[in-house]
């Protein structure tokens, strides 16, 4: 049923296996970011629910980008020109910003996109790359 149900698979899926995703996909999104962000997995919860059970939380992987080497003097500003720059992009990837970082949680990344969302990575304009 999971594999007929697109919603219930991402529901369903491992955390574990969200995790191997999280470690193949941070060289690449590193690299593609440069050495002014640091790229890190991370667990997290993903948020889900409505009706009957409308703040549930799963457990999850993701990654997890900060500004390396900056003061916290403008973190803020940066980490909000990448989450625009990021939803700005063909396929959006939209994430939330937490304890100065921008997380992006994986559970709904599945196999088929993986190669799209990496691909996109090096379209980010300069401006969200510092």
């Amino acid at each position: 049923l999971a594999q007929a149900l697109p919603t219930l698979r991402l529901l369903t899926r491992p955390a574990a296996e969200i995790a191997d995703l999280a470690q193949r996909l941070m060289p690449p999104i590193a690299a593609a970011l440069g050495d002014a962000w640091q790229v890190q997995v991370v667990p997290m919860v993903s948020q889900i629910g409505s009706g009957a059970m409308p703040g549930g939380q799963l457990p999850s992987c993701g990654l997890a980008i900060s500004v390396r080497n900056a003061g916290k003097r403008g973190i803020g500003r940066r980490l909000q020109q990448l989450e625009a720059a990021l939803r700005a992009l063909p396929r959006p990837v939209i994430g939330r910003i937490n304890e100065q970082a921008l997380w992006l949680d994986l559970r709904c990344l599945e196999a088929p996109d993986e190669a799209d969302f990496v691909a996109q990575w090096p379209q980010l304009p300069e401006a969200a790359r510092p």
